[in-house]
């Protein structure tokens, strides 16, 4: 006896994100006590499913392979009958911001992987599960047909574990060239043996990446998902790059060459190469640790590699009002030829604005990557000494419960009113909060901020707003809202609609509109900052 399953996909497509409904069809004529269903997708599932449990294994090629198990009302399938069930998702690769989502948008092609039922009765042969029609074998290869860089019998991970931009695995080309390679956690035992040699304690991806949010040099103000060790492994690569040269002997054209040589030369060149402008002693300490190779191996890294450059990694932090944080980034980006550093998007050099930008201050800003340090400050001056990380690590604000107050709040600048409206739609498991700023004062409002308690999880996307959020306790969120870009200043006698997707902290319509009620904890009410 054959049991098999009939899975369809259905839901909707909105920013950033995904909604999937599956429906699953008990095709036998035997009642299914339990069942599962694997698939593998570029998208990252969050938040909480409805009527499945899910497993993750992360594949070499920034994939997925989910695993649902039906739970619940949704765990047992008569014979014939169906059950809908579904997830939210984060996208893995773009599918715009609106739209009907299908199996080919959610899956990666040949991908669907046999999933196992268990009916009433018992099952003595191996069972087939029917895949929107296409019967498969419990033992078919999830992998067949797919074509990803991997690292064979490598011990190093590939950034893409953590996700891939757009499906990109790779530069603008077809294919890694030039002896450019993908990025892997190699890059941090290089960027670790650094900072052993300047005196400091290693440092964990998770360090690293929250160091860069802190730090405004991610493209959100919260990391979601795997972004924390994925952003960390970028920078971290970053700084083991260039953070090692001495002040004096910086030379983007110096660095140019190196990497260039890295990727087509000799290690000696290299190494030779390295020894004029690094930092006293550093080469030295490498050779008598074996860190040689873990030193060129992250040189020949190609950071456009996964996404990872723009779609977490692309910074904002304004430098000398002529360049922001991610220009900078281009500095280890070389020409298609590779013979100029700080290539832009378009496979040309120059990187226009980062080249307006001193020496010094391009130093020192890769000098924090290692230092966890301020990015526009100085670094790593003290060679060989421990720095004072107490001092040089960024300084985060203390997060602290909202005070209870009432709606309508009096500026303390202006000495007016500022009320506050909610408005926005529900969707499954989440919603989008629109929030309305009035400021009835004959002034107008620059940079202002409110805050508030809520059950719901910000999803990382706003707009006219940068959102803070902390966890204070169990399932309770501390939120703070600040007006930026086109929402930052409010003028007299004017109100501004500003905004931000969560994820539901509590069961709500599956449609419908958001209150105030629904948003804010109870006793909580948004009070101006």
């Amino acid at each position: 006896m054959t049991s098999q399953l009939n899975v369809s996909v259905a839901g909707s497509v909105w920013w950033n994100g995904l909604t999937a409904e599956l429906n699953i069809t008990n095709t036998t004529s035997e009642t299914l006590s339990e069942w599962s269903y694997s698939f593998i997708t570029p998208h990252k599932i969050s938040g909480m499913p409805w009527g499945v449990s899910t497993s993750a294994e992360q594949l070499v090629n920034g994939q997925t392979k989910y695993t649902l198990t039906g739970i619940g009302w949704a765990q047992t399938i008569p014979a014939g009958g169906s059950v809908t069930v579904g997830f939210n998702a984060q996208q893995g690769k773009a599918l715009g911001t609106e739209g009907v989502l299908t199996a080919e948008l959610l899956m990666t092609k040949a991908s669907e992987m046999a999933s196992t039922v268990a009916s009433s009765l018992a099952v003595s042969d191996a069972p087939a599960v029917e895949v929107q029609g296409h019967p498969q074998s419990e033992n078919d290869s999830a992998m067949e047909g797919m074509h990803a860089h991997t690292t064979s019998d490598s011990a190093f991970t590939l950034i893409t574990a953590w996700g891939a931009s757009s499906g990109s695995e790779h530069t603008t080309h077809d294919e890694l060239m030039g002896g450019r390679t993908p990025i892997t956690t190699e890059a941090h035992v290089a960027y670790n043996n650094l900072r052993t040699f300047l005196g400091l304690d290693p440092a964990s991806l998770e360090d690293i990446g929250n160091w860069a949010f802190a730090n405004n040099l991610t493209n959100n103000s919260q990391a979601w998902g795997d972004d924390l060790q994925g952003v960390g492994l970028w920078y971290s690569m970053q700084g083991a790059k260039v953070g090692w040269i001495a002040d004096e002997n910086y030379d983007p054209q110096w660095l140019a060459d190196l990497q260039r040589s890295a990727r087509l030369g000799s290690p000696n060149d290299v190494m030779s190469m390295a020894r004029q402008i690094a930092k006293p002693g550093f080469i030295d300490y490498l050779e008598g640790i074996d860190g040689v190779d873990h030193f060129i191996n992250t040189l020949k890294m190609e950071p456009h590699f996964g996404g990872w450059m723009h779609d977490r990694a692309h910074g904002w932090l304004s430098i000398e009002d002529v360049a922001i944080a991610h220009d900078i980034n281009h500095l280890t980006v070389l020409s298609h030829d590779q013979t100029q550093p700080f290539m832009n998007d378009t496979f040309d050099w120059p990187q226009w604005p980062a080249l307006e930008v001193s020496d010094q201050v391009v130093i020192d800003y890769f000098q924090s990557m290692v230092s966890l340090g301020g990015p526009l400050g100085s670094n790593l001056d003290a060679l060989g000494t421990p720095i004072n990380e107490e001092n040089e690590k960024p300084q985060q604000e203390p997060v602290v419960l909202v005070e209870q107050s009432q709606v309508s709040q009096i500026d303390p600048i202006t000495g007016s009113a500022v009320d506050v409206e909610v408005s926005g739609d529900l969707w499954w498991g989440g919603f989008t909060a629109e929030i309305t700023i009035t400021n009835s004062s004959d002034q107008r409002l620059e940079n202002w901020a409110v805050g508030f308690n809520s059950i719901h999880h910000y999803y990382g996307e706003s707009w006219g707003v940068d959102v803070v959020t902390e966890e204070v306790a169990d399932d309770l969120y501390s939120y703070k809202i600040y007006g930026a870009d086109w929402g930052q200043s409010i003028g007299a006698g004017q109100s501004m609609t500003v905004g931000f997707n969560a994820l539901t902290g509590m069961d709500l319509e599956r449609s419908g509109s958001l209150t105030a009620e629904s948003l804010f904890a109870e006793g909580s009410e948004p009070v101006l900052l």
